[in-house]
């Protein structure tokens, strides 16, 4: 009898033992908390983002943009149904920094994805728009035959091709020149009928003497008129004319996206219509 009561005060004195050690320490056995398991960790899905309702794929990457100088797109005669007569304006407004930038190699691109890059100058030199000029960039193929900038003779133009927009005659009149005192009444008075802009044909029948015809024939042309006007600070008109030599219609008739990129593929600016 004493033995069973001893064995049961040893139990009761180890089941004490127990319970005051659970009751300041916690539980022997305690799980980690959930944020702590390896388990727990949040991985992010594979593969491309999710679809966004109503579209059929990933959402398309936008180009990057470009960091140069501010260019702005105008539609201007997109609308045209002829190559030689749509055009569109890009124009130099970086006002804060007024800095140049080169435009020969950028690329235009229509809603379609179809390309088209702006050439060179009439002497293989790259086109530069300085800040406050523009560019008239036509679909068709150049009339004369390559990329221009207008100046003070450009009227000149007009009358060997037909040019879209047409070009302001703003020549020099040959009359206001400094006039040899070998010329005669009769050469300056035709001197002063003469239009501006205009290389005239002369023959037997236009009625003046040699003096005269070779006096005309030296100054009323482009080419002397760009060597007579040239040093003039009102000479450079601020303005090119670029050509895509396109054959058709490039940009839609109705409505379209302009993009116009940098050669490193960047989008320098955009517009739609």
């Amino acid at each position: 009898m004493n033995k069973d009561i001893m064995w049961l005060v040893f139990v009761l004195i180890l089941v004490g033992i127990v319970f005051n050690f659970q009751r300041k320490n916690g539980r022997l056995f305690k799980q980690p908390p959930v944020s702590e398991s390896p388990l727990a960790t949040t991985t992010p899905p594979l593969g491309p983002p999710a679809t966004p309702p109503g579209q059929s794929g990933p959402v398309p990457t936008p180009p990057q943009k470009s960091s140069g100088p501010t260019l702005r797109l105008a539609a201007a005669n997109a609308y045209a149904a002829n190559p030689s007569a749509e055009y569109i304006l890009l124009e130099n407004i970086d006002y804060e920094n007024k800095q140049k930038i080169t435009i020969s190699g950028f690329k235009l691109q229509n809603r379609d994805k179809l390309t088209a890059t702006i050439g060179q100058d009439e002497n293989g030199a790259s086109i530069t728009l300085d800040y406050g000029e523009r560019t008239i960039i036509i679909t068709g193929e150049s009339p004369l035959g390559y990329n221009f900038k207008i100046n003070k003779c450009s009227g000149y133009f007009n009358q060997r091709a037909a040019i879209s927009p047409q070009i302001y005659a703003i020549c020099p009149s040959v009359s206001s020149l400094s006039l040899p005192r070998n010329l005669n009444n009769a050469c300056i008075n035709y001197i002063e009928s003469l239009p501006v802009c205009t290389m005239p044909t002369i023959n037997a029948d236009t009625g003046i003497n040699n003096d005269c015809a070779e006096f005309v024939q030296a100054h009323a042309s482009y080419a002397a008129c760009v060597a007579d006007y040239k040093n003039d600070k009102d000479f450079d008109k601020k303005e090119w004319r670029v050509y895509l030599g396109k054959n058709f219609d490039f940009w839609n008739n109705r409505h379209d996206l302009i993009q116009l990129f940098d050669p490193a593929g960047k989008l320098v600016t955009e517009i739609s219509y």
